[in-house]
């Protein structure tokens, strides 16, 4: 049976973030079962803008202290990367503002921008027959993620095994939505990458978490607890669970627990630590996705106008052109070209959006919102 560790921790004060990964391992049997002396240890940070930490947007530079303390007490060779795919901004910057560097470095970690691309053969999926990974992250010998547990417009929730898209170098992550424009097609995408990485082993920061519209332009919420595990698949079953989602309901789980690649059913998942009634959220804000209201939707009527759902249900991204400054960064980063400048703000071509909120991710000043018609609306509430 997975084992997930669920421990509770307050705040990002060292002592007590010290406290909560070393029981969360200690549960869970362990580093040393997972780590050998003089192993390179990546530590796969979620460094997605360059936001400080109390915008709840990357992995928190307390938690990635604590990890690294753990892996140098058992002799690993601690490595720390992430690649954002982010043009306008230089990696320097976000591992800067993100306060990553200065932890990492601090306590004697190498900092690392993945840059060498390495072809895959990933064949059995037609859509994207060639994968591009990082040589940093296929030549480590551990490869740790370090999820920040959000809510997600396009995925639903991003977690131990979506933190892996990081692994992409630069901007063929832009090119990679466009090829798998659906969530379930994304689903099967980031399944592909994580049965190539086979990282082992997750610490997910779930003491603020994101909600609303995540990844990135959503609220903090404090949910006080670190969670590990090996099994990636748990992990992000249980996380989702916490914040309110039935586990299936997130396609990757779903697609990575069909392929065998983990165990998604809560019954057959040993919870380590504190019980999941004094952890579960019940009024967490989900992603503003028409993802989530499509399983409000009863299975009958589902079926019958399937075909038309996207014309009863709109969700879809919006410039707000008071906080917009016209940065050119929701043009760079949308992957079917659905964004072009005005004259005084940019505008979205609805018929080529493929609704995958990149533009909304990415903005730097959180000027791109999410609209709904009269029918999401009314599911919403």
């Amino acid at each position: 049976m997975s084992a997930v560790s669920v421990v509770k921790c307050e705040s990002y004060e060292q002592g007590k973030v010290d406290r909560a990964v070393r029981e969360s391992l200690k549960l869970i049997g362990g580093l040393d079962k997972i780590i050998k002396t003089g192993q390179k240890v990546l530590l796969k940070v979620n460094m997605l803008n360059a936001d400080p930490p109390e915008k709840a947007v990357t992995t928190h530079p307390a938690l990635l202290r604590s990890v690294i303390r753990a892996v140098k007490e058992v002799g690993g060779e601690v490595l720390v990367g992430d690649s954002s795919g982010v043009a306008y901004q230089s990696m320097a910057k976000l591992w800067r503002v993100t306060g990553l560097k200065k932890a990492a470095e601090e306590e004697g970690a190498r900092v690392i921008n993945f840059q060498r691309v390495e072809e895959i053969d990933n064949s059995q999926n037609k859509k994207v027959p060639i994968l591009h990974l990082a040589g940093e992250v296929l030549n480590s010998d551990v490869i740790i993620s370090l999820p920040k547990l959000k809510t997600h417009n396009f995925t639903l929730f991003t977690g131990a095994i979506k933190n892996l898209y990081g692994c992409i170098p630069g901007f063929r992550k832009k090119e990679l939505h466009r090829l798998a424009p659906r969530p379930e097609d994304f689903a099967r995408l980031m399944v592909d990458i994580f049965s190539i990485i086979k990282p082992g082993l997750a610490v997910m920061d779930g003491i603020v978490g994101m909600e609303g519209d995540g990844p990135a332009a959503g609220s903090p919420r404090k949910i006080g607890v670190v969670l590990a595990s090996t099994d990636f698949v748990a992990l992000d079953a249980i996380a989702s669970y916490i914040i309110g989602y039935n586990p299936f309901d997130i396609d990757i789980t779903r697609v990575a627990a069909e392929r065998g690649l983990g165990e998604g059913r809560l019954d057959e998942i040993e919870i380590r630590g504190n019980n999941l009634d004094e952890i579960r959220i019940g009024d967490y804000k989900l992603a503003s996705s028409i993802n989530v209201l499509l399983k409000r939707v009863p299975g009958f009527v589902l079926f019958i106008f399937k075909h038309l759902a996207s014309w009863f249900l709109k969700i879809e991204p919006v410039i707000e052109k008071d906080k917009c400054t016209k940065c050119g960064v929701c043009l760079e980063r949308c992957p079917t070209r659905a964004i072009v400048m005005g004259k005084d703000y940019p505008i979205i071509d609805r018929k080529k959006c493929i609704k995958c909120f990149c533009c909304q991710e990415f903005c730097p000043q959180r000027a791109v919102g999410i609209r709904y018609n009269w029918l999401a609306k009314k599911l919403q509430m």
